[in-house]
């Protein structure tokens, strides 16, 4: 047989012809193959890279620009939160006051144990149960039925941080010095402020001379 296919030429050339096609149909078919795997891969959609430095400083410039703009702006709002602070405080002090003297017939401060002006009296008969003479108690009875007049604790000074209250009982007694303690009450007329220096209260917003006043307890010189 062998003779035989060396001696046909045709033969042999009709072999490695079909040899040739049934390569290139398999090349075709793997062509195919890869092109359908292809459609079925997604292409990155980003092409990543590191930013520039020019890119760099412009993000660092707008940055800071935003920074100059919002950092005033949120001072100045924690300032004026601050000031509106102490006016509520004040103002819910003040009424707890009144309040006090219209049950009792006195302002509140009085020791009733010698009628003295005491700090620590004026604060308990704010935040406890009292009794008609002022005495305070932390539990309610048929005795003890006026108050609170006040949440406890007693609101801080938001200069300083004190809740101490200094008791006068006219205006003409001495002041203590500005900021040492943290209110200032006059039991003779049931006036009651902030004790702060100028600066002090500066520093939360509040400016104008008429304002500092309104917010102090009068002092000798008023």
């Amino acid at each position: 047989m062998g003779d035989v296919m060396r001696g046909c030429p045709n033969v042999r050339l009709k072999s490695s012809r079909f040899k040739a096609a049934r390569a290139c149909r398999q090349s075709r078919f793997m062509a195919g193959d890869a092109r359908r795997l292809r459609a079925f891969v997604p292409e990155p959609r980003y092409s990543w890279r590191a930013f520039t430095l020019v890119e760099l400083v412009m993000v660092v410039t707008i940055l800071g620009v935003i920074a100059a703009i919002a950092v005033p702006r949120m001072t100045t709002a924690s300032t004026g939160a601050t000031s509106a602070a102490l006016q509520a405080t004040l103002t819910s002090v003040r009424k707890a006051i009144d309040c006090y003297f219209a049950e009792h017939g006195r302002f509140p401060g009085y020791d009733p144990a010698n009628g003295s002006p005491s700090g620590d009296q004026f604060i308990k008969q704010l935040t406890k149960y009292t009794d008609l003479a002022g005495n305070a108690s932390d539990a309610y009875s048929r005795s003890y039925l006026f108050g609170p007049y006040l949440r406890a604790p007693f609101p801080k000074n938001p200069t300083n941080g004190l809740a101490t209250v200094h008791v006068k009982a006219t205006r003409s007694m001495a002041d203590p010095a500005d900021g040492s303690v943290g209110w200032v009450a006059v039991l003779s007329t049931g006036d009651f402020g902030i004790s702060a220096t100028d600066e002090s209260l500066d520093d939360i917003g509040i400016k104008e001379p008429a304002i500092k006043g309104g917010v102090r307890a009068p002092t000798t010189t008023q």
